[in-house]
């Protein structure tokens, strides 16, 4: 097993077992270094159809964690150096490799995901749906803890791969 490997499955094992209300996690800015955290280790399990230089990590919408997600930027996962970008549309998300959907586009992720449904660009949101045009990951709290689920049919169809390990740790897999 590789370092990566190691330091993926402890962090999230260690994320699902430390209860969101606890002393810890009770700030918003620690929760918000959780969430970022997570969407970062994701990329980690991911395999795009394309090796680029960067992986664009994209934000569209409000979030509340835009400032904790900056400080993954420069950072290097499978050779891509991350940039972490705003987005003001899902045409602009076309060339991202992740799309976090904000607080603010929840009204809008039947038609984001629309338009992406055919392009690799991991689509990782707090609210949605699994149906076939749904997001990719759901990133939720489940029992006071972080939980994520995850749409394989969905990023399959996107031309997406999810690492074993990754789906074992997922909550539910669609």
């Amino acid at each position: 097993m590789t370092r990566n490997i190691q330091k993926f499955i402890y962090f999230f094992w260690g994320m699902l077992l430390l209860p969101m209300g606890s002393a810890l996690a009770t700030d918003t800015i620690e929760i918000c270094e959780l969430k970022a955290a997570f969407i970062y280790n994701f990329t980690l399990f991911v395999t795009w159809p394309k090796n680029n230089n960067y992986l664009r990590m994209c934000v569209l919408g409000e979030s509340t964690y835009f400032p904790q997600m900056k400080t993954y930027e420069g950072r290097s996962v499978n050779g891509a150096t991350i940039r972490i970008e705003r987005v003001t549309s899902a045409d602009d998300a076309r060339g991202c490799q992740v799309l976090l959907i904000g607080e603010s586009e929840q009204d809008q992720i039947n038609s984001i995901t629309k338009k992406l449904k055919d392009s690799p660009v991991l689509t990782i949101s707090e609210s949605g749906n699994f149906s076939p045009d749904a997001v990719h990951i759901l990133l939720t709290r489940h029992l006071d803890r972080m939980a994520f689920d995850i749409n394989q049919t969905a990023a399959k169809a996107s031309g997406l791969s999810f690492s074993f390990k990754m789906l074992k740790l997922a909550r539910n897999v669609y």
